[in-house]
């Protein structure tokens, strides 16, 4: 009797055990994707009754987190002729944690995920009907389960943030990115105020903690820098970064208007667009993981003292002169050159070679990555250092210092003539242990 009554105490001490060992974020993740899969959202097709009840969804829970909407339910909506007599009508849930900065709470960082799926079909199969549900849960349950988790944390430390951050619920994705269009390019005003987008698709597939990837569509020496600083942060995953896409998806509006961007993925699988595409298959930890490292990115970026530079995708202003545009490495036919390599030469045989690590940083303990932006001219000369990313004053005066005293490049080139380049390089201070 005495056994029985141990085990039974063992047994119940084992369930606790398995209770708590779950974060709230984690019970909370696994709620949001266990309603967005349900049947009875029939798998949240693009334009559906159910893909609207998956915004009401979102919507509430933005609601219980005390996040103000952007606009009210249903959203902003809008509709699209697919063809003649049928029109897709939809909606993005958008909500925003506000900064707290007078002077930069109207500039945003937006973090993105969509929320709609393929839906289902009916097959009949040796004469009976069989209900075929495309659940949808790593495509894209838990992009959107990450992304309300990171607006949760963010508006319970919204004192952390200078700028404002947006979080949208993207409809329609799967036809077209249509949602993520609407809003960039109609409803939003202030695109030209946005720093960066995040877009969460796929993120549920993690095996472990380095299965996080991050695409950035292009090159882009501050967000790539910004990446791995905040991989560097206590207890961070560090995701590969590419400087290239992987899939489509909502992030690439953006990117076509010159807004940096980075595509936060697991990764692409065999249970893609299929049925098989089920909650039960979705690594939470590794989720909680990635809505970590979303919120430090977001935190970081919002509190930069200058909005990220805009990427060559961006439009030329028609009111810039030829003679005086400034272009970027990427967009020349000849890069500007340091002696016979590019910014890593210049890096290696100059920076490198002359940076002194200042002694009253070594005695603090300071460490970072200090960005540093400057116009190679014409004639070769660099002008115009500044810091575009600081760490500390010790370290951005030494930055400045080294890349102020440059010799001179030899010039890029458009047509055979000599133009003027930006470069930006991040200067690594770093102590060793």
């Amino acid at each position: 009797m005495i056994k029985r009554f141990l085990f039974t105490i063992a047994l119940s001490a084992i369930c606790i055990t398995g209770l708590f060992s779950q974060s709230e974020s984690i019970i909370r993740m696994k709620r949001d994707v266990a309603v967005l899969t349900a049947d009875s959202l029939m798998g949240r097709a693009s334009g559906s009754p159910w893909e609207i009840k998956a915004a009401r969804y979102i919507t509430k829970e933005f609601a219980d987190a005390d996040i103000p909407l952007l606009y009210p339910f249903p959203g902003q909506d809008f509709s699209i002729v697919i063809k003649e007599g049928d029109t897709l009508f939809s909606q993005n849930i958008v909500a925003i944690v506000e900064g707290w900065d007078p002077s930069l709470k109207n500039e945003y960082i937006v973090v993105g995920a969509h929320y709609d799926h393929l839906g289902f079909n009916n097959l009949n199969i040796n004469g009976k009907d069989s209900l075929q549900i495309f659940r949808g849960a790593d495509d894209n349950a838990s992009g959107t389960a990450v992304m309300l988790e990171v607006a949760r944390l963010a508006r319970a430390q919204s004192f952390n943030f200078r700028r404002s951050v947006i979080f949208a619920a993207f409809g329609s994705e799967e036809r077209g990115m249509i949602g993520s269009w609407y809003f960039a390019n109609r409803a939003f005003a202030h695109i030209d105020k946005v720093s960066l987008m995040v877009n969460l698709d796929m993120v549920g597939r993690g095996a472990d903690r380095n299965s996080l990837s991050a695409y950035t569509v292009m090159p882009n020496t501050e967000l790539v820098t910004t990446l791995k600083d905040v991989s560097d942060m206590p207890a961070m995953i560090t995701p590969v970064i590419h400087t290239k896409d992987y899939f489509p998806s909502d992030h690439q509006v953006f990117a076509t208007m010159g807004i940096p961007v980075v595509l936060l993925t697991t990764e692409l699988h065999r249970d893609y667009h299929t049925p098989r595409d089920t909650p039960e298959k979705l690594n939470y930890t590794v989720m909680e993981d990635i809505a970590q490292y979303t919120l430090n990115l977001i935190k970081s970026v919002a509190n930069y003292e200058r909005m990220l530079g805009r990427t060559v995708l961006a439009k030329a202003k028609q009111e810039d002169e030829v003679n005086d545009r400034i272009y970027s490495q990427n967009e020349v036919e000849k890069r500007a050159t340091f002696t016979k390599g590019d910014e890593r030469e210049f890096l290696r045989k100059w920076v490198h070679h002359y940076l002194r690590y200042p002694a009253a940083a070594i005695n603090e303990g300071i460490q970072g990555r200090v960005i540093v932006d400057f116009i190679v001219e014409k004639n070769g000369e660099v002008s115009n250092v500044s810091i575009s990313k600081s760490v500390d004053e010790l370290l951005d005066a030494e930055a400045l210092r080294v890349i102020s005293a440059s010799p001179k490049w030899k010039a890029a080139q458009v047509a055979g003539a000599p133009v003027r380049v930006k470069i930006s390089i991040p200067v690594e201070f770093k102590l060793k242990r």
